[in-house]
């Protein structure tokens, strides 16, 4: 089968380059022909409020208060992506906020466009507008004592400002380390809907603004008054009009624009509304979704049983595209729509949003002493990502970008979870641009309550390019060719396996991702007037590997080491890196200084965090509690010792990082926890005076472990 191939094995691999200074992404030949036709220009614009929340279902004033998604609106970003795909929308670069449930709805958006290796920038100033005092209160409870129109004033008024919450409180944005580079004087304690749109402005004319001039699509995912902040910058809406728009959840609106000088004007949307403020368009009627979801719900309950046909559809279907089971998922759910009162009934107060917030007594913290009393070194954490698919099958997978199987979500949640639970802080994550890695490190972050964390991705951690075994079974190539070429191609350490075809759907060259945005790269001259000739425009071609070595991949994973990563964490932050096995073994002979051949021997764990002790040259374990300690029970291979001796060492100690020893230390917060608690009666006694009404402590959600 790959007899043919054999001889291409010693083809020149690709070279690294410095990065190029094209700013816009190089765009594939299909796409630029399209743009071509449509006119070039400035990119468009797609504004997208989070799901539901779990305070959004309990009708409670959530401001900064970081809650995560609940089940629908988990579905309902689904559905969103799925309007996306439907309408042909494209991301270049993401913006959210740092809360929880915009980066959630993010993460699942870009999992559903299959675009996860776009840049995402977190910045606080699309945060929802701060509620001050009232952050934890009810809704309905506050409407009831005041009435719907001094409530809805409160909620609506441009100028109005509740009452500030007190700088100690349970939910001051002063105790969050999410905050901790902004200065104190720009983190508010209340807003009124003015201070929020005016902390958002500069974000739209010094980034968004700059990135849809530059011809880029970018995302905007964040809530609902952070967007009508972006709504009246972009359409020029009064301040008075600005109060009577509101932007539902999870229901893209996109802006076209055209250039006026140097300046974007919105361009009106053709959609049949004369009358409307705002220009860009709503791609579905506002409300039909989530009654179609709560159909959808009880229908599985068996409640519902009047659509039939709808039922009918659910059975076997042929085999399809992601891309047409992403379309296939929206018509169904357009059948339910039928007969649907977009006014839906809302849900009821959610007693999962309601449990406690305050902070522990004690914090514990993984933080290895000095001797010397020094500042401790900073922690890097290193994971391989969760079982895929093609592990599974025993498939090369190269830069093949298969999916986690639900045992490797699994196995990135539980990752998570021991970090979590060893006071493990991370500053930045870095990963690849495969999907299962960049989800594993979302899967790890989310039980860490970290999910805010920048997330560089580069294609340089990506897994090495297995050539022309890519997706083919492990066992076969066996088979055909022996044991002792088949252990060369697959853990020799100079030795490349046949190089795949430029013509093959493995060549990264015929993946969009690569072609559009891998800017540091050198240029193939072949591939490059192959390509202009066979599409009839000029199209430059990026140098990209047709197959790899273990050396190879080194060439592009430790300089990126030395050059990126290693200045974090000189800058002393704690870095996590989530990528592939080839991709940590290169890494790991570089930082324990594992020789050539022994290198084979080494063997990645999947779904394992790694910590590498920069004072003993040797990586660590995080003990898990269970009876089987972790280095006995995962597979490191026939060298794991080489990973777990100290520098210098001859033989390998106890790797474990146990609960009860020096690394950790211990916090007292018990004077903080007492100023928490008055400030919280305060917060209540500023409401009370404000609106003349008897306040409450509501509960509020756990912190988890960003204390």
């Amino acid at each position: 089968m790959l007899t043919a191939l054999r001889q291409s094995a010693a083809a020149a691999p690709w070279s690294a380059a410095a990065p190029s200074a094209a700013a816009a992404p190089r765009r594939s030949a299909a796409f630029a022909t399209l743009r071509k036709l449509n006119g070039s220009g400035p990119g468009k614009l797609v504004l997208l409020r989070h799901g539901e929340s779990t305070w959004n279902a309990g009708k409670l004033f959530t401001g900064w208060v970081d809650v995560d998604l609940s089940p629908r609106g988990r579905r309902e970003m689904e559905h969103a992506a799925h309007l996306m795909l439907e309408r042909g929308c494209r991301v270049d670069t993401v913006y959210t906020s740092v809360l929880k449930r915009a980066v959630s709805s993010t993460m699942i958006l870009m999992s559903e466009l299959r675009q996860t290796y776009r840049p995402v920038v977190k910045d606080w100033r699309l945060n929802e507008r701060h509620y001050g005092a009232l952050q934890g209160l009810s809704k309905a409870r506050l409407g009831g004592e005041l009435g719907p129109e001094t409530a809805n004033r409160i909620r609506a008024s441009f100028d109005e400002r509740p009452p500030e919450l007190p700088e100690h409180h349970t939910l001051s944005p002063y105790r969050e380390r999410k905050y901790a580079e902004v200065p104190r004087a720009q983190l508010p304690l209340a807003e009124s809907l003015r201070d929020c749109l005016d902390r958002v402005r500069p974000l739209w004319r010094e980034k968004i603004e700059p990135d849809l001039k530059s011809g880029h699509d970018v995302l905007v995912v964040a809530h609902g008054n952070s967007l009508r902040g972006l709504v009246k910058e972009i359409d020029g809406i009064s301040d008075d009009a600005i109060e009577r728009v509101s932007i539902p959840n999870a229901i893209p609106l996109v802006y076209a624009f055209d250039r006026d000088g140097e300046k974007l004007r919105a361009r009106r949307a053709d959609d049949g509304e004369e009358d409307k403020i705002i220009s860009g368009e709503f791609l579905e009627e506002r409300g039909l979704l989530r009654a179609a979801l709560a159909r959808e719900e009880k229908r599985k309950d068996g409640e519902d049983e009047d659509d039939d046909e709808a039922s009918a559809s659910s059975g076997e279907t042929p085999q399809l595209t992601p891309l047409e089971q992403s379309l296939a998922t929206l018509e169904s759910r357009r059948k339910l729509y039928g007969g649907l009162d977009a006014k839906a009934p809302a849900a009821e107060p959610s007693a999962e949003a309601l449990k406690s917030r305050q902070r522990r007594r004690v914090r514990r913290t993984i933080r290895k002493p000095s001797a010397d009393g020094a500042q401790p070194p900073p922690l890097l954490v290193i994971i391989r990502h969760g079982k895929t698919t093609h592990n599974k099958l025993k498939l090369f997978t190269g830069w093949e970008d298969a999916p986690l199987a639900p045992e490797g979500r699994v196995e990135a949640a539980s990752a998570g979870e021991l970090m979590a639970a060893h006071g493990v802080k991370l500053d930045v994550v870095y990963t690849s641009w495969l999907s299962r890695a960049i989800e594993t490190a979302w899967l790890a972050l989310a039980p860490m309550d970290m999910v805010w964390l920048p997330i560089v991705k580069t294609w340089r951690l990506n897994e090495r390019m297995y050539g022309a075994l890519t997706g083919l079974s492990k066992k076969m190539i066996q088979q055909e060719y022996g044991d002792a070429q088949f252990k060369r191609w697959r853990r020799g350490y100079a030795e490349r396996p046949p190089a795949v075809s430029p013509f093959s759907p493995h060549y990264p060259g015929n993946d969009a991702r690569y072609v559009d945005y891998a800017h540091d790269l050198p240029t193939s001259f072949f591939q490059t007037i192959v390509r202009s000739l066979a599409h009839k425009t000029w199209e430059v071609h990026p140098a990209l590997p047709r197959t790899e070595s273990l050396k190879d991949c080194m060439e592009r994973t430790v300089p990126y080491y030395v050059n990126t990563i290693a200045p974090a964490l000189d800058a002393r932050k704690n870095v996590l890196i989530a990528s592939s096995e080839n991709a940590i073994r290169g890494l790991l002979m570089h930082l324990c200084a594992i020789p050539e051949d022994r290198v084979p021997e080494i063997e990645i764990p999947t779904g394992v965090p790694m910590l590498f002790d920069f004072e003993e040259g040797r990586v660590r374990l995080l003990d898990d509690g269970k009876a089987t300690p972790p280095r006995e029970r995962y597979n490191f291979g026939t060298g794991g010792d080489l990973l777990f001796t100290p520098r210098g060492g001859t033989d390998a100690t106890d790797p474990h990082i146990y609960m009860d020893d020096e690394w950790f230390a211990a916090d007292d917060e018990s004077a903080a926890c007492d100023l928490e608690l008055r400030a919280d009666l305060d917060a209540v006694e500023r409401v009370e005076k404000a609106y003349g009404v008897r306040g409450h402590i509501a509960a509020r959600p756990e912190r988890g472990h960003d204390s």
